[in-house]
């Protein structure tokens, strides 16, 4: 069995590379725009493009941002039952104060 792929053995810096390279996919699965995610999680088209051509790496909080986009957008997560820190995710990856 190929470890590489379970999660529970990766690290983060894992996840996030795998992710960036996958990205392009999923936005094409979800048809959705490098600047319509990134208005979705608060980050610019350009960061989102720097991410999928492997030329920045995203920050953690970013990563987990993308993760509850696409669960919510996959169905797997259903937005009435999102809790506030879901919620904060997706609006506020980065962490920054809104305001």
């Amino acid at each position: 069995m190929d470890n590489n792929h379970n999660s529970m053995n990766m690290t983060q810096s894992e996840m996030v590379e795998l992710l960036a390279k996958a990205l392009p996919q999923f936005r094409a699965n979800l048809g959705i725009s490098q600047q319509a995610l990134g208005d979705k999680i608060n980050v610019s088209r350009q960061t989102i493009s720097s991410i999928e051509r492997g030329e920045y790496q995203m920050p953690w909080n970013t990563f987990l941002a993308i993760i509850y986009f696409l669960k919510v957008n996959s169905g797997e997560i259903k937005p009435d039952r999102m809790t506030d820190v879901d919620r904060y995710l997706l609006v506020n990856p980065d962490g920054k104060q809104e305001g």
